[in-house]
């Protein structure tokens, strides 16, 4: 069965391991550029508190483990999809490298 990307406008068919998201690879890989910058900026103001501490966690985890699986069950034929997925990856490593410095700072000395 196949299922179309939920972003209005797009014609792309979802990958099974983003049926979850009903997101195409590349609506998939936008998603989590804007929302690891959106975590990021809010790191830098808030610090990593309760709710945004998880929130961060989860996301990292969840978007990585993804990428993984597409990357290693499903990889995009296409070189420019190949480095998108491996800049994802890298997003995902420093949203987690910010998260540590901010939980550092919020410790003190």
């Amino acid at each position: 069965m196949s299922i179309a990307c939920k972003v209005g406008g797009c014609s792309s068919l979802v990958q099974p391991e983003l049926v979850d998201h009903v997101l195409c690879l590349d609506h998939f890989l936008s998603d989590i550029q804007e929302r690891s910058s959106s975590f990021a900026r809010q790191l830098s103001a808030d610090g990593p508190a309760g709710p945004l501490r998880r929130a961060v966690i989860q996301f990292i985890m969840v978007a990585a483990a993804k990428i993984a699986l597409i990357g290693t069950e499903n990889p995009p034929k296409e070189q420019l999809l190949r480095g998108r997925l491996l800049n994802a990856m890298l997003m995902l490593a420093e949203l987690r490298e910010h998260f540590d410095k901010a939980a550092a700072s919020q410790a003190g000395p």
